[in-house]
């Protein structure tokens, strides 16, 4: 019979599982608690035991760091979600048989033993250090899991395991490789008969995609349609020699990651040769088009699988690109995303939906949000002052925490995209961020080609309550920003954020809302502001369109969550006052 949950407390309850009873009694808790989720809502006895299950239906949350409905805070989920899975391995045996398998007798204890006695304490002699024999550790549970002694092992083997396997597990399996190598070198010291084969470089494990190099006519033609999005390309028939306006720097972003998406599929599927210097016209196909979607929505190239809205962004640019070699696939485009497949798929993704459900249901959150640039400031400001006296983790906490309140400065006064606000300068006449003399507003002068839409923007910002963007702004370029830009490969000290790209923003500003408590993404402040708005009283979605450079209804379908179940509370409490009312003046 499978276990369920009440059965693993029953076993915890009498006292057969290895917790002390001030820790039995949290997971008992915890465990209970799972009757009371909206995730479950059911009896402890419906629900299966089974970490792997478990982890998998909440790995979601627990990369996003965001917490579910039935959760206040993210700490209170990740401390039910420890004690939960916890549970359900010891109630399983599965933490057992694991414990088990570690302390066994065979070739790879010989091996971490003998390894463990080559330890100096300096780097002189083997030159192993103890980081070494952990990271052996490591690969070794991964080859008792699957029945493997160190003798058997592959190149192969290690890199299927590390697929499966969490990033600091694939650091540590790609050490012990070099490890494993270097005791070759030291046969003499060991049971040579113990060793695998010498296993050379391991293939990259990774769960994004990276762009091979692409043959070079396939890499010019997508310079040159860089280079047409960028100048306007140019009109055929009676409009010939005149051009379309040019395209915004992140809309010529988005062409190029797509086309080298597209180029990416064809490689893993065999149908790129990345030895020859094939045509593009030969890719301009609908089969091609089909066979990439196909791979990509069946989770069957290595990278971790694309969101929807980003697989349809990617097609969308795909065919944009190959009509410039076979105008026929107009109308296959046209056919291609009316079919099932693609229904709903421009709705708001369900991670954000939840996101703006939790926000605009709590006035606390609310108020957190839009106070966030005055919050990371608070933190910030006190660590830069003695930044040269912080240990080096503080430094960098300094640095992000900095980063993210001049971005949340902008992003939640003037909720303009990131790739906009990475490329703002602040130097030289055509400055597109400028602090006026004796003025308390900080002012924006962008020009249509850093904006989608080709939209100018030309406003103002300044305190709201107790956040004031122009004191952050004027103590970001002052004291923090040289910091940051001392860290950076290429500064740039005529840009706002000094140069910092994409990845670093993300990362700060990641970090610092979950040090608030309030973890969500660079992209999911326009979510927030357009819910917010959305659900106060007399707002008009045309303002918030408006607000956020976009057509009402791709607001309403792509940025905005309404909430439905206040909205119909507030409906239901109307009609009774209707109600109440009309029943008063019939008695009269």
């Amino acid at each position: 019979m499978n276990m369920n949950m009440r059965h693993a407390v029953e076993i915890l309850d009498a006292g057969e599982l290895p917790f002390s009873e001030a820790n039995a009694k949290k997971i008992r808790g915890s465990a209970r608690k799972c009757a009371r989720l909206p995730a479950y809502n059911c009896d402890l006895s419906r629900i299966p035991v089974d970490a792997k299950a478990f982890v998998s239906r909440w790995s979601r949350h627990m990369s996003d760091k965001n917490a579910p409905d039935g959760f206040e805070t993210f700490r209170q989920f990740s401390t039910w979600h420890s004690n939960v899975k916890s549970l359900m391995e010891h109630a399983s045996g599965e933490r057992r048989q694991r414990d088990l398998l570690r302390d066994a007798a065979d070739d790879w204890s010989k091996l971490i033993g003998t390894t463990a006695g080559m330890i100096r304490r300096s780097r002189k002699g083997t030159g192993l250090q103890q980081n070494d024999l952990i990271a052996v550790t490591v690969l070794r549970n991964a080859a008792r899991e699957h029945g493997k002694q160190p003798q058997q092992l592959t190149p192969g083997m290690i890199h299927g395991w590390m697929k499966a396997a969490s990033q600091s597990q694939r650091a540590a399996m790609r050490q012990a490789v070099s490890t494993l190598n270097k005791l070759h070198g030291l046969k003499d010291q060991l049971d040579e008969s113990l060793l695998p084969p010498p296993l050379g470089e391991i293939p990259m494990v990774t769960d994004r995609r990276i762009t091979p190099e692409l043959p070079e006519k396939i890499a010019r033609d997508i310079s040159e349609y860089e280079a047409d999005l960028h100048r306007g390309e140019a009109y055929g028939g009676l409009l010939e020699g005149l051009r379309k306006p040019g395209r915004s720097k992140g809309t010529v972003k988005n062409a190029r990651d797509a086309a080298q998406w597209f180029f990416s599929c064809m490689a893993e599927l065999d149908l790129l040769d990345l030895s020859t210097n094939p045509d593009t016209e030969s890719f301009a196909t609908l089969s091609c088009i089909q066979a990439a979607y196909d791979a990509e929505v069946a989770g069957d190239f290595y990278w971790k699988p694309l969101a929807k809205t980003t697989v349809r962004k990617n097609l969308e640019g795909t065919f944009r690109f190959l009509r410039r070699f076979n105008p026929g696939l107009e109308a296959a485009q046209r056919a291609f995303f009316e079919s099932s497949y693609f229904q709903g798929w421009d709705d708001m993704t369900e991670a954000n939906q939840e996101f703006c459900r939790r926000l605009v249901k709590s006035d606390a959150k609310k108020l957190k949000f839009f106070s966030l640039a005055r919050l990371f400031h608070q933190k910030a400001a006190p660590m830069i002052t003695r930044y040269d006296d912080l240990p080096h983790n503080q430094q960098s906490q300094a640095v992000n925490w900095a980063l993210a309140a001049a971005a949340a400065s902008v992003l939640t006064f003037l909720p303009l995209r990131a790739d906009t606000l990475l490329n703002l300068s602040v130097e030289g006449g055509d400055a597109h961020v400028f602090l006026p003399y004796g003025k308390k507003s900080a002012g924006f002068a962008i020009p249509p080609d850093l904006v989608k839409n080709n939209r100018r923007i030309k406003t103002s910002i300044q305190r709201r309550g107790k956040t004031d963007p122009r004191l952050i702004l004027e103590w970001w370029l002052a004291d923090a920003r040289p910091i940051l830009m001392a860290r950076l490969q290429n500064p740039d000290p005529a840009l706002l954020l000094g140069g910092a790209g994409y990845a670093r923003l993300n990362k700060a500003w990641r970090f610092s809302t979950a040090s608030v408590d309030l973890y969500m993404t660079l992209h999911q402040v326009r979510h927030a502001i357009a819910s917010i708005l959305w659900n106060e009283p007399g707002t008009e979605l045309n303002v918030i369109a408006a607000l956020l450079g976009d057509q009402p209804a791709t607001v309403a379908r792509k940025y905005a969550f309404f909430d439905d179940e206040t909205h119909i509370e507030r409906g239901m409490a109307g009609m009774s006052e209707v109600n109440a009312a009309l029943e008063k003046g019939y008695r009269k």
